[in-house]
């Protein structure tokens, strides 16, 4: 059966009420506490996220809502469910202080009897893991009190699963922003900023699926209607114009329930194991402030290989290949964001090129490469991959006279369309 776009516009106010009527079924109580955060999409530079590159990311109009309640159980009990669903299908998931405190522990890199680093296993967390794991991280940073226990945690999402547009980053935001409701300095860049690291950093630890650090940034500090450029060389998040005008659609495609889709979170959180193993040896706060980085982590990893062997870590050509992937991404990150600000639309478009071909090519990822294909045969002047390796989605561009006829030709194929409306930014919901 064809799908019909979705187009979520402006933040839907009915999904916070529906979030606290839903809480308060569940535990009999209304919320304490309660926020919700956009969906996010982007544009380019995903990949060097971890390893200090560029990074451009905008807010879209889907929403996911959280209300919280204190516990005296020390119990985290987490209620999700879409909006979108009709059947009413809800997913309970619980965990405790206890254990997510452990997880952290396993978490912590070690020395074996020989004197060589372990590499600690691969976080298997799911959903009450990850916030119940930034509760902890929060109270850890004394931004929650030592005394907090449980919570229950009550889920309302509006996101398009699957579509790489952060619906659990969006989660995590809504639930950071509303725990510092009470907060004088909530709308501040600072506190904020200190959010999403938090979020992030938990996303690292506890959750299985691979984080991306700028979602958490744009969805806490971005601004409707504007891409957020965010340049780990100096932390700094700043802004462009957008190029979904007037005259421009956007829009995610979405392979529905592809359960052939290959997960590689595995493999990307190993590659951003790899880049910290790296920094840590140069004491570099990123390779990208480190001169000839790729030439100069290639030799090291070559001595570790002498010292160590080769057991978990990467082979020289195919770390030399992430590294030269890192530099280029990130420079063609740097020309779309000059292309943007001088309104150079049509020069984004063979960088979006580009970009899909080596994420596909010498990333190595599955970047989604025949829908990219095909949406283009369906008239889409760009289309890229929404999240390569964690989601068989794209983003495509369409020019605005012929969206309606895209929508309905991919639709008609069986494919998830969703329209990438201006969204806002995280906020918190007041009574």
């Amino acid at each position: 059966m064809p799908h019909a776009p979705q187009t979520s516009g402006s933040p839907d106010v009915s999904l916070t009420v529906s979030a606290a009527a839903w809480h308060t079924e569940l535990h009999g109580c209304a919320p304490t506490w309660q926020a919700d955060a956009p969906a996010t999409w982007s544009l380019i530079g995903e990949h060097v996220d971890h390893a200090g590159g560029v990074v451009l990311m905008s807010l879209a109009a889907q929403r996911a809502a959280v209300a919280v309640s204190a516990r005296e159980d020390q119990q985290f009990v987490v209620n999700f469910r879409r909006s979108s669903l009709t059947d009413g299908s809800t997913t309970q998931a619980s965990t405790t202080m206890d254990e997510v405190a452990e997880l952290y522990s396993q978490q912590q890199p070690d020395i074996d009897e020989s004197g060589k680093p372990t590499t600690p296993p691969l976080p298997r967390g799911g959903l009450a893991e990850r916030l119940g794991g930034i509760v902890w991280m929060m109270v850890q940073r004394q931004l929650l009190s030592r005394e907090t226990n449980g919570m229950n945690i009550t889920v309302l999402s509006e996101i398009t699963p699957d579509s790489g547009l952060g619906e659990y980053a969006a989660i995590d935001s809504a639930l950071a922003l509303a725990l510092q409701a009470e907060t004088a300095d909530i709308d501040e860049a600072p506190l904020r900023a200190r959010l999403a690291e938090i979020c992030a950093q938990a996303g690292e630890v506890f959750s299985s699926t691979a984080t991306l650090r700028a979602r958490y940034s744009t969805a806490l500090r971005g601004a409707a209607a504007q891409i957020s450029v965010l340049d780990y060389a100096d932390g700094s998040l700043t802004k462009a114009v957008h190029p979904v005008t007037r005259e421009l659609a956007a829009f995610a495609v979405t392979v529905p329930q592809d359960a052939d889709s290959p997960e590689q979170s595995d493999e990307i959180r190993s590659r951003h194991r790899f880049v910290d193993s790296a920094q840590h040896a140069f004491g570099a706060q990123s390779l990208r402030l480190l001169p000839d980085a790729p030439a100069r982590v290639t030799q090291w990893l070559s001595a570790v290989h002498k010292v160590h062997g080769t057991d978990g870590v990467p082979e020289l050509h195919e770390s030399r290949t992430w590294l030269d992937f890192h530099e280029a991404e990130t420079q063609r990150a740097q020309q779309f964001a000059h292309a943007l600000r001088s309104q150079r639309f049509r020069d984004i478009w063979p960088l979006l090129h580009s970009s899909q071909q080596a994420l596909q090519d010498d990333y190595t990822l599955d970047a989604a490469m025949e829908l990219a294909q095909l949406c283009q045969v369906r008239g889409a002047i760009a289309a890229r991959a929404a999240a390569a390796g964690t989601s068989k989605a794209v983003i495509a561009y369409v020019e605005k006279k012929k969206a309606d006829n895209f929508a309905h030709d991919l639709s008609s194929d069986g494919l998830v369309l969703t329209r990438l409306l201006p969204g806002e930014v995280a906020k918190i919901v007041s009574e």
